[in-house]
């Protein structure tokens, strides 16, 4: 187990990819949320409880938010409801406005022990890694930071020229 908590992580991220737009679905206590959004030229946090967290704040579910939100985003952060079903549906809208480039963060996919494994924790949400690690079009890496995990996800043409044009001879 890492010893870096997921929100230093993505704060690193955000740091380094300095996303026009951030989106975070599921923002808990906020901890993530006030992290990443310094480095965010604009951030959508997306919830089912009004958290009293400052920001554009969406009181809803994910599902809701999706069918009003009509930009792109750089950087989406997935730790809504744990359930495999509703991380697949979150994952593949958020694909459907990622901007080229982008990427999206997944929490809750590396547990580290059985007892994570509950709905109030990582749920099932883990075997999203397997799905994706399949499909040729994503580039998928987890790493163990805290007792949870991340996953971090990139289109595969959009990450280096050589995907993109022919390998120069």
């Amino acid at each position: 187990m890492s010893n870096k908590h997921h929100s230093e992580v993505i704060e690193m991220l955000a740091a380094i990819y300095k996303p026009q737009i951030y989106i975070e679905l599921g923002l808990y206590k906020g901890e993530t949320w006030y992290k990443a959004i310094p480095h965010c030229g604009q951030a959508f946090g997306v919830d089912i409880v009004d958290r009293n967290i400052n920001g554009e704040i969406f009181v809803g579910t994910t599902d809701d938010f999706f069918e009003q939100y009509q930009k792109k985003a750089d950087m989406i952060f997935i730790d809504a409801d744990h359930r495999i079903e509703s991380v697949l549906k979150d994952f593949e809208n958020s694909l459907n406005i990622l901007r080229p480039g982008g990427c999206i963060i997944l929490h809750d996919t590396d547990p580290e022990s059985n007892h994570l494994f509950g709905s109030g924790w990582c749920g099932d949400s883990y075997k999203i890694v397997d799905i994706l690690e399949e499909r040729s079009d994503l580039n998928c890496i987890t790493i163990p930071c805290t007792e949870a995990g991340l996953s971090i996800v990139t289109r595969k043409k959009d990450t280096r020229t050589y995907r993109r044009n022919s390998v120069p001879q």
